[in-house]
C-alpha cells in the first residue's frame, strides 16, 4: 500500500510501504587526479672551459629524477670556497685573485656539485690603493673625523683605520679580491659595503647616517627634516610640513623598503 508524503507532494513523491530505501542525492563527481611530481635534481655535474690560465667558465647540469638532465648554470648558486684564490660570478665564470687551488660549487634545488680548479696569479699588480672620505649625509652634510674603516672580509680582514680631520682616509695596499669595509662612530649608524672588489685602485664615500632621536616616549623618530629638525609623523604628508623631508628612517612608518631589509 502506498501512502502520499504530505512535504514531497508538490513535487509528486510518494513513499511505498514495504520498498527499498533509494538514495535521492545525485552521483558523486569524479575527482581528478593529482598532477605528477616535477622530477627534482639527484646530482649536479660541472664541466669547466678554461679561458686563460686564470679565468673558467663553468656549466652546470642537473641530473633528475626521472633520469633525464636539464642546464642550470645561471639558475645554480655558485659559491667559490677561497675567495682569497679566486671569484665566481652567478653565471659561472670564474677568475683568479691569486694562485692556487681552489674549490667551486654549485648549488640547485639544495643538492651541491663541485669541481677542483688550480688557478694562477693574474697579470698585472697584485696590490691596489683605496682612497677615501667620510661624510654625514644631507642635510647636516661635513666631513667627519675619527671614524673607524675596517676590513671585515678577504684578504686584508682585521686592517683598521681611522679618518682625519677632514674625513679621509685610506688604505694604500689592499690585496686584489672581494672584501668588506665597515665603518664605526658615535652616534651613527653601521655603514657597510661587502662583495666589493679589488682589481685597481680605487675610491670610496662613506655616508653615515645620525642615529635617530627618541621622543620622550620612547618612539623613535620616523624621518628627517630638510632644516636637520626630525619628524615622528605617522603619515608622509604631515612629516616635515615646513621644509620637507630629507629622509626617511627605515624601519619607521613612513618607510616603503619591503619588510626584513
Amino acid at each position: 500500500m502506498c501512502r502520499a508524503l504530505p512535504f514531497l507532494a508538490a513535487v509528486g513523491l510518494t513513499a511505498c510501504a514495504g520498498t527499498d530505501a533509494r538514495s535521492l542525492t545525485g552521483p558523486t563527481p569524479a575527482t581528478s587526479a593529482p598532477a605528477p611530481a616535477a622530477p627534482a635534481a639527484t646530482a649536479i655535474i660541472i664541466a669547466t672551459t678554461s679561458l686563460t690560465p686564470s679565468t673558467f667558465q663553468l656549466s652546470a647540469t642537473a641530473r633528475l629524477s626521472d633520469a633525464s638532465t636539464r642546464d642550470v648554470t645561471m639558475s645554480a648558486q655558485w659559491e667559490s670556497a677561497d675567495t682569497a684564490i679566486a671569484i665566481v660570478t652567478p653565471g659561472g665564470l670564474v677568475s683568479s685573485v691569486a694562485g692556487g687551488d681552489v674549490e667551486i660549487r654549485a648549488t640547485y634545488q639544495g643538492v651541491v656539485g663541485s669541481v677542483r680548479l688550480a688557478v694562477v696569479r693574474p697579470p698585472g699588480a697584485s696590490t691596489f690603493a683605496l682612497a677615501g672620505i667620510a661624510r654625514e649625509v644631507a642635510p647636516n652634510s661635513h666631513s667627519l673625523a675619527g671614524v673607524r674603516i675596517q676590513v671585515t672580509a678577504g684578504a686584508d680582514f682585521g686592517l683598521t683605520t681611522t679618518t682625519a680631520s677632514d674625513g679621509s682616509f685610506g688604505f694604500p695596499s689592499l690585496k686584489r679580491g672581494l672584501t668588506a669595509i665597515e665603518a664605526f662612530k658615535d652616534g651613527y649608524l653601521l655603514w657597510r659595503i661587502g662583495n666589493w672588489m679589488v682589481d685597481e685602485n680605487k675610491q670610496l664615500i662613506v655616508s653615515l647616517f645620525p642615529i635617530p632621536p627618541k621622543d620622550e616616549s620612547g618612539v623613535t623618530a620616523s624621518a628627517r627634516c630638510s632644516d636637520s629638525t626630525w619628524s615622528w609623523a605617522k603619515l608622509q604628508m604631515l612629516a616635515c610640513a615646513d621644509s620637507g623631508i630629507a629622509y626617511v628612517v627605515c624601519p619607521g612608518p613612513l618607510c616603503t623598503m619591503p619588510s626584513g631589509q
